[in-house]
């Protein structure tokens, strides 16, 4: 800073100095601060770094505009000394804290990366000790002999740190220039070589009212080309970084929110005309001004609202649905969903939001909204918790895991009339939830493609408690495990069903299999080849669930099975009606002549066993004769040899 001297008063008098451009810089430090939290950034450990580059270049702004009024209206030497030392070295630790930016955006190894960092630290240490030491040594900002402060620029420890930064940030980018997107390089050389050039000239004039600017400018162009995430001039909407941002902010500060989900259910990409954007916009903020409107996706829209300021958001949502939503569907004919609910304190992050919608979609009915409650976000939270335990058993692969249970529904041979099969069934039990029975966890393993593990989990567990059984003497014909189709097409799949059952050191016929029908071709053709790999092993193979849905008979008949299961339903319609009675009939004498063992599932009463019987049966399973019993239980159904 250019200091002349007033020696009449031992004051200092700045002539060449102006605070307008600090003062002018302040205000683009809060702006800036103030733009990043309305667009909710994601907070990384780079863009933290970034924000503290714009609070040091605050306390910089802050700190040097002091001091001219402190130089004006004060003689306090030490409040000068202070103010003169929190100024250069805020702008030195800027410098510092700009390269270890750089250093994280390039992706330096680590030693490299370690050396830079020294490097950084060891220009600040030494020229900020130095600046801080100025009034003893006589370099930079100190009296001279007459007792007058005085200080040339060009010859600072500051100005001998600032150099040095600018080389080293310079060569970094020019170095590693390859490392940085070409657009980004180009515009960084640019502002650089604009700073260094305000500097020379502020120089030249004795000056440095633009001397902190000049910091403010690179920041200006990473905020823009890397952090920059607008908000959306069609709709007022931030897009799907800044929803995740405002998620994770909203689980830190443990935020009462209130969600309104709109998702247009259309098989092709919908972009919004700009007439339609601006009637949308409206129609949010005609009935909640405070809210925060997201666009993570095309076609997806989520108006997130304080619940504090807005206690009545529920009937507000249905009253805005109601009387205006309704109005403009009819007009546009957009297909839609509407989903509302409140407290998402288990939900941090956009994944988990997409799929809290997509499961309470579901449930929702096309054009029409529901709004969530307690007991659904319980439910969802069952889900969730059930799904993390799904994923741990399958990516963690043991064969043994001790979550997964078998249980196990005896069969009786009416032949015989001794139980000398049985059919593995599959439970769970978490630690938070209990026993989980298929009807919860199966959908979601099948989806998710947990189920091969669990599948191989349960072969492994059944096979060696065959083997047990035998070993104890018992009876035991066949076990059967259930099988998806989805499952058969796994890489290996044949592979390692034989290494599971030869580990255990039992029969391939003491295992059966379980299919249900395929839908489609690639499905028939897969269980088809499948099949005959097994018959060739020596396995029974069965087909599960016959008689539900639509049932192709010249394709069950092509695949060649042995057992075919009616299913439950089947033997129900038969028990109270004659013409079902009569198909039931029909299908069974078919099997039998086509040399097919018949099985009935869900006998339960002594008529129903009866009527089985009658139609055919070879074997029955049913809660007549056990419900599903630990698989370590079987041996009280059996005989011993």
């Amino acid at each position: 800073m250019g200091l002349n001297l007033l020696l009449s008063t031992n004051h200092i008098v700045i002539h060449s100095y102006s605070p307008v451009a600090d003062f002018l810089l302040v205000v683009m430090c809060l702006l800036a601060l103030l733009l990043i939290r309305q667009t909710f950034i994601k907070q990384s450990r780079t863009f933290r770094i970034f924000k503290s580059c714009f609070a040091l270049l605050f306390i910089a702004a802050v700190s040097n505009i002091a001091f001219y009024y402190a130089d004006l209206f004060s003689r306090q030497n030490t409040l000068l000394w202070i103010l003169r030392a929190v100024y250069h070295i805020s702008l030195l630790s800027l410098f510092c804290l700009y390269i270890a930016y750089l250093k994280i955006l390039i992706v330096f190894p680590k030693n490299i990366g370690r050396k830079y960092t020294f490097l950084s630290f060891a220009i600040l240490v030494v020229t900020g000790v130095a600046d801080l030491a100025s009034p003893l040594t006589g370099w930079g900002f100190h009296q001279d002999h007459y007792g007058i402060w005085y200080e040339n620029i060009l010859s600072t420890p500051f100005m001998v740190g600032y150099l040095l930064y600018l080389a080293v940030i310079l060569f970094l980018l020019v170095c590693y220039r390859r490392r940085l997107p070409t657009a980004l390089f180009h515009m960084l050389i640019f502002t650089e070589t604009v700073c260094g050039l305000i500097v020379v000239m502020e120089a030249a004039m004795n000056t440095t009212s633009f001397l902190a600017t000049t910091y403010f400018l690179p920041l200006l162009v990473v905020l823009y080309m890397l952090h920059a995430n607008a908000y959306d001039p069609k709709t007022g909407a931030l897009g799907s970084t800044s929803l995740d941002e405002y998620l994770r902010q909203q689980r830190q500060t443990a935020q009462d929110t209130y969600y309104l989900c709109l998702r247009f259910d259309m098989d092709f990409e919908y972009v919004m005309t700009e007439e339609m954007g601006k009637l949308f916009y409206s129609f949010w903020t005609d009935y909640f001004r405070k809210g925060m409107l997201f666009n993570p996706s095309t076609s997806f829209f989520v108006l997130a609202v304080d619940s504090h300021n807005v206690p009545d958001a529920t009937e507000r949502a249905v009253s805005l649905i109601k009387k205006v939503f309704q109005k403009y569907y009819e007009e546009y004919k957009l297909p839609y969903k509407l989903v509302l609910f409140d407290h998402l304190d288990f939900c941090e992050n956009l994944e988990q939001f997409y799929e809290v919608f997509n499961y309470f979609s579901e449930k929702v009915a096309q054009n029409s909204y529901r709004v969530f409650g307690e007991e659904d976000y319980q439910t969802y939270k069952e889900m969730h918790y059930i799904k993390s335990q799904l994923k741990d058993i399958a990516e963690h692969g043991s064969l043994d895991d001790e979550r997964v249970l078998v249980y196990c529904q005896p069969v009786r041979n009416v032949h015989t009339g001794t139980y000398d099969t049985a059919e593995s069934l599959m439970r769970l039990r978490l630690p938070q939830t209990g026993l989980v029975f298929p009807d919860r966890f199966i959908p979601l393993a099948e989806k998710y493609g947990y189920i091969h593990r669990l599948s191989m989990i349960i072969l492994n567990k059944t096979c060696r408690q065959i083997k047990q059984m035998q070993d104890e003497g018992y009876q035991i014909s066949r076990v059967s495990v259930n099988l998806s189709v989805e499952e058969l097409g796994e890489k290996d799949f044949m592979e390692e069903f034989k290494s599971i059952v030869r580990a255990a050191g039992i029969d391939f016929h003491t295992i059966a299999v379980e299919f249900t029908e395929s839908q489609n071709d690639t499905e028939y053709e897969l269980v088809q080849e499948c099949v005959s790999e097994f018959k060739q092993l020596g396995v029974c193979t069965y087909l599960d669930d016959f008689g539900t849905g639509y049932s192709n008979f010249d394709r069950i008949l092509s695949l060649k099975l042995d057992v075919v299961k009616f299913d439950r339903s089947l033997l129900l319609m038969a028990d109270q009606d004659a013409n079902s009675r009569f198909m039931l009939d029909y299908f069974s004498t078919a099997f039998e002549r086509l040399g097919y063992k018949v099985l009935y599932e869900g006998v339960e009463t002594d008529a129903q066993e009866e009527l089985c019987i009658i139609s055919h049966a070879d074997y029955l399973q049913g809660y007549k004769f056990s419900k599903p019993i630990p698989i370590e239980e079987l041996p009280r159904f059996l005989t011993r040899g």
